[in-house]
């Protein structure tokens, strides 16, 4: 299966659901309340895509490449854009006996990464894109508004 027929169904609409903007605030999966350094990074959580657009089978594992990361003061991000940041969409994780390692896939992101592309007091705009093993790339998500204050 090519993606030159098919995009991938950037699941990533389910960003907004399960968007996890932790400025500093609680929340069911806030890990953040450690003593230290003070509010806890902002992050960017996903549910990474298992479906192209018409609904067929995707192996993350095998057919995710990476993910790039678009910042604008603009919520309309264009094919002309460039991306800021990239992921890569699979994490291989040392187990604990240092022996192994496991594939994980990649799901957040913290935003403070983002930093040098942003000013303070201003909205950005922040879309992903998933990126296949063959180099196409899926739509925009829904753009997700962010600021520093």
């Amino acid at each position: 299966m090519t993606f030159n027929r098919f995009h991938l169904l950037f699941v990533l609409s389910a960003l907004i659901g399960s968007l996890l903007f932790g400025c500093g605030g609680g929340g069911e999966g806030a890990q953040s309340q450690s003593a230290g350094a003070g509010a806890s990074s902002p992050t960017l959580a996903w549910d990474p895509p298992q479906t192209y657009v018409d609904n067929t089978p995707l192996d993350p594992y095998r057919e995710l490449d990476y993910y790039e990361f678009y910042v604008s003061i603009d919520a309309n991000f264009t094919d002309n854009d460039v991306p800021v940041a990239q992921v890569a969409a699979i994490s291989n994780v040392l187990s604990q006996d240092g022996r192994s390692y496991t594939q994980t896939l990649t799901n957040e992101f913290s935003l403070d990464n983002l930093l040098p592309f942003t000013q303070q007091g201003t909205v950005h705009y922040i879309s992903i894109r998933s990126v296949g093993v063959d180099g196409l790339k899926s739509n925009f998500s829904a753009p997700v508004a962010w600021s520093l204050t």
